[in-house]
């Protein structure tokens, strides 16, 4: 499957992750380099049985990052080991965000290219999906800040007064019939998945919490749209309503927009 959203700013999470491998993977040569001669010392054996374990865990952080690279040059779907991959974005992406310190590069910038690497990964998944299937996951900052509904229970109490972006989703969840729910933070999106189970998640959010939120439930696969901020983060933040229904029209099945 193929959304229109773009997806070409992956280039620069993972440029930064494999330098990242790379040269953490020298400093881990050298603090060896150092440290082996006194754990030979004191037992040969726990001293082997560390090297065999780091070199392990290195093997499979390599595999991970390189499934990675080739899902999303090749645009093709190569995570055959979805425990690898989990392993190396977890332990490389902190990493990232500590080299891209030093060199200028923003937090948001690599979250934001680590959101694109992931729907590269969703545009490699041919299965398709039912309405059933779909949750549309929006956070609370889309509500008008001076609204006096509650809408974090039922989605269904907006009065579709036109000064957010959160009526127009409501009469997508609608038509599409797909499930729509609004989180005020990690803790209640984890329960609404747990809740609801869905197979395939499309996400709006900032960089930091759709980062979060795709490790989180990973390997559902999450469609990130990142959200607009244009009053700053976390008030009145907007969403291009079209993004969602694009991605919709494209992951259910046949396109019907109805449950066989």
């Amino acid at each position: 499957m193929k959304f229109e959203i773009n997806t070409e700013g992956k280039g620069l999470f993972l440029t930064m992750a494999t330098i990242s491998l790379i040269l953490i993977m020298a400093v881990t040569t050298v603090l060896w380099w150092f440290i082996s001669p006194r754990l030979h010392e004191i037992n040969g054996i726990f001293a082997q049985i560390a090297l065999n374990g780091l070199r392990g865990f290195y093997l499979i952080v390599i595999t991970g990052i390189v499934l990675v690279l080739m899902t999303c040059y090749l645009e093709r779907n190569f995570l055959i080991s979805k425990f690898a991959v989990r392993l190396s974005i977890n332990f490389i992406f902190p990493i990232s965000i500590f080299w891209g310190r030093f060199v200028g590069i923003s937090k948001d910038r690599i979250r934001e290219s680590f959101v694109h690497v992931n729907n590269a990964f969703v545009n490699t998944i041919n299965s398709m999906f039912k309405p059933s299937e779909v949750l549309i996951l929006l956070p609370h900052c889309l509500q008008n800040n001076n609204c006096e509904i509650r809408i974090t229970n039922n989605y269904m109490n907006c009065k579709n007064c036109g000064k957010c972006d959160i009526g127009d989703l409501k009469n997508i969840a609608i038509e599409y019939k797909v499930h729509l729910a609004i989180a005020t933070g990690g803790t209640l999106a984890r329960r609404i998945i747990v809740k609801i189970r869905p197979k395939f998640i499309i996400a709006v959010a900032c960089q930091r919490d759709l980062v979060d939120g795709i490790q989180d439930v990973f390997p559902i696969p999450v469609y990130g749209v990142l959200n607009e901020r244009p009053e700053g983060p976390c008030v009145n933040t907007r969403v291009n309503s079209k993004k969602i229904k694009i991605a919709l029209d494209t992951v259910l099945v046949n396109n019907l927009n109805k449950e066989s």
